[in-house]
């Protein structure tokens, strides 16, 4: 019964664990559910976030991209930035020139605006003269109608008069004294037309004479110009045949001359050869020999080298003769040359006054054919001609320092193939142009600004432009030529194709041949700079003629661009000028300059009057 109770008891609280078991159990799936539910949610929110950090890595990888994509359009940003900068700093500078140039041609169209307006204002007053002269005959032929009206009316009342009577006679005798003064003023005016009718004829005979003689004059110079050109190849083909046959006497004697020298120069190796292998066969019998043996080798020695002595001193000497042959030679071709040139000039300015002639022509050719008062009030013909030509005072620079040297006043014509500069109005006259620059070799027109020609006074440089045109183009006599570059060259040296001016650097600058530095505050070393590509460089490498320093890459050639500055009057002619030069350039560059572009060329020639000085860097006087 214990056992039994026991065992009850063991039972009810084993159901009661149970039930607790139970309720537990139920908890426990209620929590593994919940638990589910919170598992099913974390792993849709892990997917969730899965999803999103996959697209945050895609965001990455395109962040990436687009980070590279920055960085190069940063890079091309700041290439893009430095080109702008430098464009930037080129338009500022020519908007300086420009605004220079827009001063000197303002000034130059006010000077133009007053020559224009003391044109117009002669013109106008001969307009005046002719209206009243118009008017003048208009009036005198009203007069003649009036009278004739009245003359008519007269009559009538004469008519009337005569059936009246006795009574209207004295009124009739004042109306024909009346009618005697009137007809006797329509005379006076008949008589006065006629005298204005002879002179106007007259003024047309003496312009038909004029043509007569401008078209002999124009005759005359043509005939001179074939002549002059026949002059011309005829010189040039007897100078052309002096050339062959001089260069073909020169080749023969130089060829004597190396056919000489080479056959006493393989004697005297053939002699020496011999006596060497005379010591070579004779060493072992030396000692047997006498001392007679050894002075008459001695002075066969002797004599060989007295020999080769006396055929060095002939060789030097035909050399000599030769190269002063040469000299002469190359003397008489440049004066030929400067001959030729002078003649070529003196064509170019007999062709512009030829040209300007003939324009002068065919407008009394047209007015002749408009002969009636009224042409002569247009001023088209002269406007024609003001476009095709353009005459007067422009200043060029006497060196490239403008500030020490001043400018040179110069006359220069422009016509329609040809600019010409002459020194005064009398070289004009005899057809002697001091430069000649060929248009179609032109092909550009510009101001200048204050960072262009630093020199330059303030006032001055409105009033300047610039001109750059081919090498070729350019035609000017030797006189002017070496006094123009006699000053430069004096502190040049030349080497391969440089022109080296010594200088000192007191900022930073390296040397372009061995990288060192080429400068210093106080004790900077010596140093040269070319003035054409403005390589620098040390003394030294110079000095020790060491080969490091590159060839010149701008030499004057054919192919080199050239520039010049000319000064106006005023800004308004500076304007005119630059305006009417820049219609004058060919729309094709010249033909030496169709494979690259004259910018590309002449960057470097060209700026050559813009950079400075570099004894003016220094502080030095140039």
């Amino acid at each position: 019964e214990k056992q039994c109770s026991m065992l009850e008891f063991d039972l009810k609280q084993s159901v009661q664990k149970i039930e607790q078991l139970m309720k537990q159990k139920e908890r426990l799936e209620e929590e593994v559910r919940s638990l589910r539910v919170q598992l099913e949610q974390e792993s849709n929110k892990r997917i969730v976030a899965q999803g999103e950090l996959k697209s945050r890595a895609m965001e990455a990888d395109r962040m990436k991209g687009s980070e590279k994509q920055l960085k190069q359009e940063i890079n091309s940003a700041l290439e893009t930035k430095r080109s702008l900068e430098f464009q930037l700093a080129q338009l500022t500078k020519q908007y300086r020139g420009n605004e220079g140039q827009m001063r000197e041609l303002q000034d130059q169209l006010e000077a133009e605006q007053y020559f224009s307006t003391l044109y117009k204002t002669q013109v106008k007053e001969l307009k005046e003269e002719i209206e009243e002269k118009n008017k003048h005959i208009q009036d005198t032929h009203q007069k003649v109608q009036e009278l004739h009206n009245e003359r008519d009316s007269l009559s009538a009342q004469l008519d009337l008069t005569v059936t009246k009577a006795e009574s209207e006679q004295l009124a009739r005798a004042l109306q024909e004294e009346q009618y005697f003064e009137l007809s006797q003023e329509s005379k006076k005016a008949a008589a006065r037309n006629k005298q204005e009718l002879s002179e106007k004829e007259s003024t047309i005979a003496l312009l038909e004479e004029s043509n007569k003689t401008l078209t002999k004059d124009v005759e005359i110079l043509t005939k001179e110009k074939a002549d002059l050109d026949e002059k011309i190849r005829t010189q040039e083909q007897e100078f052309a045949a002096q050339k062959e046959e001089r260069v073909n006497s020169i080749k023969a004697n130089y060829e004597k001359v190396l056919n000489t020298e080479r056959t006493l120069k393989t004697q005297a190796v053939n002699k020496l050869a011999e006596i060497m292998n005379r010591k070579d066969m004779k060493l072992d019998q030396k000692k047997k020999g006498s001392t007679a043996d050894l002075r008459k080798k001695e002075k066969e020695n002797r004599k060989l080298q007295l020999e080769l002595n006396q055929e060095k001193e002939k060789f030097n000497h035909m050399a000599i003769k030769y190269q002063k042959e040469l000299s002469e030679m190359q003397a008489q071709l440049s004066e030929e040359c400067t001959y030729r040139n002078e003649l070529q000039m003196q064509l170019d300015s007999k062709e512009s006054d030829i040209e300007q002639l003939r324009e002068k022509l065919n407008d009394l050719q047209l007015r002749m054919d408009n002969s009636s008062v009224a042409s002569l009030q247009t001023d088209e013909t002269d406007g024609n001609i003001a476009e095709s030509r353009l005459e007067g005072w422009l200043s060029i620079p006497n060196r490239a320092n403008i500030k020490r040297y001043g400018w040179k006043k110069q006359y220069v014509v422009v016509s329609s193939k040809k600019i010409l500069f002459y020194n005064d109005e009398q070289d004009k006259e005899q057809s002697n142009p001091s430069m000649v620059l060929d248009i179609d070799k032109l092909f550009h027109v510009r101001p200048v600004t204050q960072g262009d020609v630093y020199r330059a006074e303030t006032e001055e440089i409105p009033r300047i432009f610039q001109i750059l045109y081919a090498n070729e183009g350019e035609c000017r006599k030797e006189a002017d030529m070496e006094s123009g570059h006699q000053g430069d060259k004096t502190n040049c040296l030349p080497h391969k194709g440089h022109e080296f001016i010594p200088t000192l650097y007191h900022f930073p600058t390296n040397c372009e041949a061995c990288a060192k530095p080429l400068w210093h505050v106080f004790k900077p070393p010596p140093a040269l700079e070319c003035r054409r590509c403005h390589v620098k460089c040390h003394k030294d490498h110079l000095d020790k003629k060491e080969d490091v320093i590159a060839p010149c890459k701008v030499n004057y050639d054919v192919t080199s661009a050239r520039d010049m500055l000319l000064l106006a009057l005023s800004q308004d002619e500076q304007k005119k000028w630059i305006g009417h030069l820049g219609k004058k350039i060919p729309k094709t560059p010249p033909s030496s300059f169709m494979r690259a572009s004259p910018r590309t060329m002449s960057t470097r020639s060209v700026n050559q009057s813009f950079r400075k000085n570099p004894k003016s860097i220094t502080g030095k006087p140039s």
